[in-house]
């Protein structure tokens, strides 16, 4: 496994640098990235909200991807999984915390796990990763 930056140079590139990830031999089932959200993320976070994921990712090979977000409340942690539709121009994600059982007055922090399934003889550049949370609209 290799990590390495990358200079993004393309114009649809918001990040000046990505990373790319070269898998050769691989015994495992998956491969597991691991995001730490900055606290001003989680800051004021409650069930009400959004949190949507935007990527840019090249395959040299077809891969499932799926992004775990991960919040911390008190003793437990809360987990969302959603699969990345990589068929799809714009890569996107969203978790809906009101379908969570979040304790939003015991928040301490959340990451995000980019899990790779079968990653084996694979290279993997993430171009970018941009995160954003909104309010739910009230009908």
């Amino acid at each position: 496994l290799t990590l390495r930056q990358l200079r993004n140079t393309r114009e649809r590139d918001l990040a000046p640098f990505g990373l790319r990830m070269d898998v050769f031999r691989f015994d495992g089932s998956f491969l597991s990235l691991v995001i730490d959200l900055p606290f001003d993320a989680v800051d004021g976070l409650k069930r009400h909200h959004l949190l949507r994921m935007d990527t840019i990712v090249e395959l040299e090979k077809p891969l499932e991807i799926f992004a775990r977000l991960n919040i911390k409340h008190g003793p437990n942690t809360e987990q969302i999984v959603r699969e990345l539709p990589l068929n799809e121009q714009d890569i996107m994600v969203e978790f809906d915390l009101a379908y969570s059982r979040l304790n939003e007055k015991r928040i301490d922090k959340a990451w995000i796990d980019l899990i790779f399934e079968g990653p084996e003889m694979n290279q993997v550049v993430l171009r970018d990763l941009t995160f954003s949370r909104r309010p739910r609209a009230e009908l």
